[in-house]
């Protein structure tokens, strides 16, 4: 279904289509780096992803599904982003908190036709780690299998737009 659209076109109608699953979230592209604004009193959350792509989109959006309501009230869900030069452990520790939503991201993007591969955020030219992307199928599977509630609802969404 991708392929109809362009970039921006594939991004507008995501957002379109998950509007009514998340009434409380803005979907906002066009950022320079992704980034999670917790809701205050008077405005609701917004969730940016990087300019118009809708691999970025659905990448946070799977941050969002499983942060759960505490993360949800603290801005980027109160994680920690070390940018590339990271040294092994750190490494080590961003692929520990990357599996689990990428696995929901890999979900996602096969149910809308979309080319996933993982991402370890990294351009040191270290291959991810076999316990990486075993942590990642794991996660996969369960996406597929047993969806936490928020994932489930995103899940069923998208595929409407397949069937």
């Amino acid at each position: 279904m991708h392929n109809t659209f362009t970039d921006d076109q594939y991004c507008e109608f995501l957002i379109k289509l998950l509007a009514p699953v998340f009434p409380a979230l803005t979907i906002q592209g066009g950022a320079d780096e992704p980034f999670y604004k917790a809701p205050t009193e008077t405005d609701k959350a917004v969730l940016y992803f990087r300019e118009n792509y809708p691999r970025s989109l659905l990448h946070e959006l799977a941050h969002y599904c499983l942060a759960g309501d505490r993360r949800r009230k603290l801005d980027d869900f109160g994680y920690w982003y070390s940018p590339c030069g990271r040294s092994a452990e750190e490494q080590t520790q961003f692929e520990l908190v990357e599996a689990r939503p990428q696995g929901l991201e890999k979900a996602m993007c096969e149910i809308v036709g979309i080319k996933f591969s993982p991402s370890t955020d990294d351009f040191s030219g270290r291959p991810a780690s076999p316990l990486f992307l075993q942590r990642l199928e794991a996660a996969y599977n369960e996406m597929i299998n047993t969806p936490p509630f928020t994932a489930s609802k995103v899940l069923a969404a998208l595929r409407k737009i397949s069937t």
